[in-house]
């Protein structure tokens, strides 16, 4: 036995490479081909490993979009974010549209509220002392626009950031008026 058939003969299958890119978390498909290609696999050898992992359930757009939506909600961000990240590793615009509304509608999830959550802590400070109630800080332009792109940064809808500008505006009016 030579050489080059000793390396045929250790050499992994694509779907045997394949499956141990899979071993460690889920991955796209896009990621899966660009990886096999990496290694030096044929397009019709790459093809026909997607093909069989899609088949088996290894590899599914929309199930990754749908859980990477949980991770992102999970981390207090805004689907925006997380619809531009997935259409970033490859995945279609239609998986991506049906992850996000299914997400949403499942989980009956509300942006605003979660955006109006993470504005409202930069708002308020939390007092040290034990009972006492959070201080309002001062509602200017240089804490709304802060609030605005951290908002932004997240992911959250413009319509969204300012709807919880104007919500925070009102509620520093009240509150000072008290």
């Amino acid at each position: 036995m030579n050489d080059t058939d000793k390396e045929k003969k250790n050499k992994k299958t694509a779907v045997e490479a394949a499956y141990a890119f899979l071993a460690s978390r889920m991955r796209t498909t896009a990621e899966v081909r660009r990886h096999l290609e990496s290694k030096g696999y044929g397009e019709n050898e790459i093809t026909d490993a997607i093909n069989e992992l899609i088949g088996m359930r290894y590899l599914d757009d929309y199930l990754y979009a749908l859980r990477y939506y949980e991770y992102n909600h999970e981390k207090k961000r805004g689907v925006l974010r997380a619809e531009r990240e997935l259409m970033e590793k490859g995945i279609d615009r239609e998986s991506v549209c049906n992850a996000k509304e299914d997400f949403l509608y499942e989980h009956k999830i509300n942006e605003f509220e979660d955006a109006l959550d993470i504005a409202l802590r930069e708002v308020f400070i939390q007092s040290d002392i034990y009972g006492e109630p959070p201080v309002m800080k001062t509602v200017d332009d240089r804490l709304t626009a802060k609030i605005a792109r951290k908002l932004e940064g997240k992911g959250f809808s413009k319509g969204d950031i300012f709807r919880v500008l104007d919500s925070i505006r009102r509620e520093a009016a009240e509150y000072g008026d008290e």
